[in-house]
């Protein structure tokens, strides 16, 4: 079984976000982090980077980031055009996956 993760957060989040996904990683699965867009652009880059320098997820190439932040209200329809968005994201890349997980940055 294989899984597919959307791990979402917001402005602040971003370490949160990689300490949930170290936490739950395994090479077999595929990831999608998304910052929304109360989240400064510098704070997407810098996820995006921490993603691009880690060694196990820059050979493994299964963790991506998403370069479209949306506007996220937790609870409300924009979260879940947010996760169609990121299963779009996972489709598109591998379907190499059976079931869809997500996660917010404070799950762990």
């Amino acid at each position: 079984m294989r899984l597919a993760y959307l791990i979402s957060g917001t402005k602040g989040d971003s370490r949160r976000m990689m300490r949930t996904l170290q936490a739950v990683y395994h090479p077999r699965n595929q990831y999608v982090l998304h910052l929304d867009l109360e989240a400064p652009p510098k704070e997407r880059l810098e996820l995006a980077m921490s993603v691009k320098s880690d060694p196990t997820f820059r050979e493994v190439a299964n963790v991506r980031v998403m370069s479209q932040s949306n506007l996220v209200t937790y609870k409300g329809p924009t979260m879940i055009a947010c996760t169609l968005q990121a299963v779009a994201v996972l489709l598109k890349e591998s379907l190499d996956w059976d079931w869809f997980i997500n996660l917010s940055a404070s799950e762990y």
